[in-house]
Formats: structure tokens, C-alpha cells, sequence
């Protein structure tokens, strides 16, 4: 990921992972949270300026904040990524994993397709993913995922990011 641009499935998927309302804001104690998750130190003042007159804030407001964090926060949205994955945290993510944070996020996959998703990683056939191996995956898809300018259109919506981008990684499973 360069200076320049933001991979924004990455912001979008984390940006609906951290709002757990689903009303399409963060408020503070969610950013809060999701600061706290991404091992990101945010303080009282960034807190206060961001929420100064208001209770949340929008999906591009996000982006830039995660911008300012970029390259410190790329792994540990993998390390985030794969614990969300990783239902019963044994340290590893089985296709039955795979399709139920799928179904999760709103994507449904089929048994097949969950199964094909974990065989093009999974290097030694055990039949689940090692983080090693979950991070083949994680880049595969984030090198698929569209790269944006650093500031996504004023008017587009999470939702609409997400319509744009399902195909992509539907693509993947397929």
C-alpha cells in the first residue's frame, strides 16, 4: 500500500466491522473501540476534535483518520482480520470458519465456495489456515481489491462501496 492511496475494502470492511449499530457512523466509543482493536493510540484531544458538536462520524471521516495511520495499521487489520476469522481462536480458520464470518459480513458463501477459498492457501493440506497461510489469502484479495485515490467521492456512501466492490471479491470464490 503506497502513501498515495488507501486500499479502501480495507476501510470499508473495517468500517462496518467497528459499527456495530449498522446505522453507517462511528460513534466515539466505537472509534474508540476500533482504535483500541487495530492497536492504534488515538487521544483525548484527536477524540474530542473529531466529535466536537456531533456523535459520529461519517465513512470518509474515517478514512481519513485511517489514512493518518496508514502503514501502521495494515497489520494489525490482518491481525484484527484473522482473529474475526478465527471463530473459537485455536490459532487457525476452517472452512466452516470462512463461510460464517462471510455470512457475517453480509457475503454468504456456499460450503464449495468456503472450501475453495481455504484450498488456495492452505500449503500443507490440513484442511484449515495457519496465519502464514491465512496472510497468502489476506493478500491475494487485498492485491485484488480496487485502489483508490486518497479521498474517496464525497457522496458515496459505505453501502455504496460495498455494491461496488462485492463483485471483486466474489471473484475470488469463484
Amino acid at each position: 500500500m503506497s502513501e498515495q492511496t488507501i486500499n479502501i475494502t480495507q476501510l470499508l470492511n473495517t468500517f462496518q466491522l467497528f459499527d456495530k449499530n449498522k446505522d453507517g457512523s462511528i460513534s466515539s466509543s466505537e472509534l474508540r473501540s476500533a482504535c483500541e482493536k487495530l492497536h492504534m493510540p488515538i487521544n483525548e484531544s484527536k477524540m474530542t476534535e473529531l466529535f466536537q458538536n456531533r456523535s459520529s462520524i461519517a465513512f470518509e471521516e474515517f478514512c481519513h483518520i485511517m489514512q493518518e495511520y496508514g502503514q501502521f495499521a495494515q497489520d494489525a487489520y490482518f491481525q484484527e482480520t484473522f482473529r474475526a476469522f478465527d471463530k473459537n481462536s485455536d490459532g487457525f480458520i476452517t472452512a466452516k470458519e470462512i463461510k460464517q464470518t462471510m455470512k457475517d459480513l453480509g457475503e454468504p458463501l456456499t460450503d464449495k465456495q468456503a472450501k475453495e477459498m481455504l484450498k488456495t492457501a492452505d500449503l500443507n493440506g490440513d484442511g484449515k489456515l495457519s496465519q502464514d497461510e491465512f496472510r497468502l489469502l489476506f493478500n491475494q484479495i487485498t492485491q485484488h481489491a480496487a485502489i483508490l485515490p486518497r479521498t474517496p467521492s464525497p457522496g458515496m456512501s459505505a453501502n455504496g462501496l460495498k455494491r461496488q466492490f462485492s463483485n471483486a471479491s466474489k471473484n475470488l470464490t469463484e
